[in-house]
């Protein structure tokens, strides 16, 4: 005999599958096939909106850290976000040949959950929206952190659920007909609240310095900035920057490692004096006297 579900019962296995399915495309599009779904988006209108949001905020922070080796994980064509960094080398992390020319061409060719960098090497870490769309998100951020040196910078850069790009992330996920772009990056991605990720970075002995939100925008493309949502758009975009809302598109996470100081062995305690025999008083010389008694 079947087993008979309430009304709330299929409602839940319903939504039980659907982010089974969300879960089984998020993986699907690890690798390359990631990286050039990224690069599409990026390119987009609101891509590329997105991305000159968080430069404006990202480049005159990049222009006060300094140091010899700077890693960039993420999939922005031509690593526009670091561009105002005094570092010279610049390394840019890629999973295989999916670059179109040599100007974009990934620096290092390696998975991001298994950096092929020595420890205690990289003096910043920028860490752009691939917590994300990774497998295995602790392991990317783990390995951010073991090769960054100790008093190094990371910049942490993922989308902030609890904002109108969550809220639309959230409406595509569970619509009854999901469109085709719900299935892509970004809106396929993970969206974790900024105390979580603070929270991992302090089990990696990384302190926080600051954390700020980007884009105020809408998500949606706008092909003419002069009409009546371009105009709603530039002005939410002046309000959140100037009321430091944190609830933009991005939440930015600024960190610094530290190192755990090795705990001092502690000195076993002198052994106590023996008891002197009955009628013999020690001395601090050793020597013995009788006693009067």
């Amino acid at each position: 005999m079947g087993r008979k579900f309430s009304k709330h019962g299929i409602r839940r296995l319903i939504f039980a599958g659907k982010a089974l399915t969300a879960d089984r495309d998020s993986a699907q599009l690890s690798g390359s096939a990631k990286q050039h779904a990224l690069r599409i988006w990026y390119a987009s209108e609101l891509g590329s909106r997105l991305i000159e949001a968080e430069t404006r905020v990202i480049g005159p922070l990049l222009e006060t850290l300094f140091g010899y080796h700077l890693l960039y994980i993420g999939c922005c064509t031509g690593s526009r976000l670091i561009e105002t960094s005094p570092i010279s080398h610049k390394i840019t992390l890629g999973l295989g040949e999916t670059s179109l020319d040599a100007d974009d061409s990934p620096g290092l060719v390696s998975d991001s959950g298994a950096l092929a960098l020595q420890s205690d090497s990289i003096d910043v870490v920028v860490l752009h929206h691939e917590l994300e769309f990774a497998v295995d998100s602790r392991a990317v951020l783990r390995e951010a952190v073991r090769v960054l040196r100790p008093g190094g910078h990371i910049i942490l850069i993922a989308f902030n659920p609890l904002s109108l790009w969550g809220l639309k992330r959230l409406v595509l996920a569970f619509w009854p007909y999901r469109q085709e772009s719900a299935r892509v990056p970004p809106w396929q991605g993970k969206f974790r609240k900024l105390k979580r990720l603070i929270d991992w970075l302090e089990v990696l002995d990384v302190h926080q310095l600051n954390n700020f939100s980007a884009m105020h925008e809408l998500p949606v493309a706008i092909s003419d900035r002069s009409s009546q949502i371009g105009r709603l758009a530039e002005t939410m975009s002046r309000l959140g920057s100037r009321l430091k809302s944190p609830f933009g598109a991005t939440s930015v996470i600024v960190g610094v490692k530290h190192r755990r100081p090795l705990t001092p062995t502690l000195r076993a305690w002198r052994s106590p004096m023996p008891t002197p025999i009955q009628g013999v008083t020690s001395t601090l010389q050793g020597h013995s006297k009788q006693s009067e008694v």
